[in-house]
């Protein structure tokens, strides 16, 4: 347990722990309990104990929603991927796992890779808010991209024929998938996004708490210090 910091009045009440709802590789909902669980709100619930205060999850349907809540003051920490795009608005601690983000497609789709995804009249659907939207947006030159609201909108999209592709954290993609006989997954990965603890840039805790944070959990295994 790190030492209280007795002079922040912030210490007396519950630490607010942003989740992402739709990043299934850091969160499930339960089947049974209907709550959320996974590495992030085992790590939220980590930092909460080793900080000596309470936890409060607040969740979000996406990380467009999460982001777009920086200002209202309604959370103190967040797990969400590093990208540059937000660094205005967070400030992050060293990452400590890395997602893959892959596409979809359908199955009679004639695209086989991932270098086939762009070209002219390829349709790509992928969520607002999300790191590889971001990336897509800058590096897609030829492929038409649009903005849904949440990666299970551009999944559902895909299997209306509201786009030729849909990108999404591989966790994710794939439990959709296999639910259904007529999507499968582009060969890879597109892009491997780190995932970091981000506070906001007016808020009380600093990212170098959530860098010593890091170094404890690693140390009593509750993450892999040497995958990132």
């Amino acid at each position: 347990m790190r030492d209280p910091v007795t002079s922040d009045p912030a210490a007396a009440r519950p630490l607010r722990i942003a989740i992402n709802l739709a990043n299934a590789a850091l969160v499930r909902i339960g089947e049974h309990d209907g709550e959320p669980h996974g590495i992030a709100v085992d790590l939220g619930r980590a930092l909460g104990e080793w900080l000596d205060r309470p936890v409060r999850l607040v969740t979000f349907p996406s990380a467009g929603a999460l982001m777009a809540s920086v200002g209202d003051a309604g959370w103190d920490v967040a797990f969400i991927a590093v990208d540059p795009a937000r660094a205005d608005r967070v400030a992050y601690s060293r990452p400590y796992t890395r997602i893959e983000a892959v596409f979809a497609v359908r199955e009679t789709s004639p695209l086989r890779n991932g270098d086939d995804v762009d070209r002219p009249q390829v349709r790509v659907a992928s969520a607002a808010g999300a790191a590889y939207h971001g990336h897509l947006a800058r590096s897609l030159r030829h492929a038409e991209l649009s903005m849904v609201p949440t990666p299970g909108d551009a999944l559902r999209l895909l299997c209306e024929g509201g786009c030729d592709v849909a990108a999404g954290v591989r966790q994710a993609v794939e439990a959709f998938a296999a639910q259904r006989t007529d999507l499968r997954l582009l060969p890879g990965r597109f892009m491997a996004i780190e995932q970091a603890l981000a506070v906001p840039r007016q808020g009380t805790l600093g990212a170098s708490v959530l860098d010593e944070f890091l170094a404890h959990a690693a140390a009593k295994g509750m993450i892999d210090d040497g995958a990132i």
